[in-house]
């Protein structure tokens, strides 16, 4: 079972913004009724170096999850699940350890994005808000705003492409990154540290369809914060 790979370009990533942006992006969420500390990470400033890769364009599904570690494919969720959803309710560990399995298996060098590759590959080139553009449009993924209320199967979403062509970035199910979470350089002073309160340090990225659509956004940084849940990932691999 080939892996479908699409190039991202390489570029200087300039992450975070400036305290009255971010105040702002948290009061067109208002309605949610989220707290500022949701938002509060996006703030500072870091340049970063992506180099090009190559990008699974959907994040691994149960099918694939099943060549490497078919343990983990009893969590199929009690039999509604198929094959060509993306496996979820994985642990770090878990994704970690079946992406090097699976860059054996390939014989390339796959793993997880970092979080600012992730977001590199959500932004595009020209800095989209959302990866599909700049307007938010529920039929572009699998959030609460879509109604659709439980795990789909992958690609279904071509609307909620990125400019790349890379799919269901945001969505359906988290997404595990490589990074441990750490504030930004310049950030608010009520950003903390460490969040305590998280399952994993490992930052997540793109939410899941039970998540509403400030995580759509392809600078929001999350976590998996209520223990029975877990996240699924996506693999990249280097590409010169």
């Amino acid at each position: 079972m080939p892996l479908d790979l699409v190039p991202v370009p390489g570029c200087k990533l300039h992450v975070g913004e400036d305290l009255v942006s971010v105040q702002e992006i948290w009061r067109s969420h208002s309605d949610l009724g989220l707290p500022w500390h949701y938002f509060a990470k996006q703030t500072g400033a870091l340049e970063i170096e992506i180099n090009s890769l190559r990008v699974q364009r959907s994040p691994i599904t149960w099918a694939e999850l099943n060549i490497v570690s078919p343990e983990l494919v009893s969590r199929l969720r009690e039999g509604t699940s198929t094959w060509d959803e993306p496996a979820d309710l994985l642990s770090w560990e878990e994704a970690t350890t079946s992406a090097a399995l699976l860059a054996q298996h390939h014989g390339e060098a796959l793993r997880l994005p970092t979080e600012f590759e992730w977001e590199r590959i959500a932004r595009g080139d020209h800095d989209r808000i959302y990866p599909w553009g700049d307007t938010f449009d529920p039929t572009c993924a699998n959030l609460t705003e879509a109604g659709v209320g439980h795990i789909e199967a992958v690609g279904l979403r071509q609307n909620g492409a990125s400019q790349h062509g890379v799919l269901d970035l945001i969505g359906n199910i988290d997404e595990w990154t490589a990074s441990v979470y750490a504030p930004l350089p310049g950030a608010h002073w009520t950003v903390p540290l460490t969040e305590t309160w998280s399952v994993d340090p490992h930052v997540t990225r793109g939410g899941s369809f039970s998540h509403h659509r400030d995580l759509a956004l392809s600078r929001r940084r999350h976590a998996i914060y209520r223990p029975w849940e877990g996240a699924g990932f996506r693999l990249v691999t280097d590409h010169s």
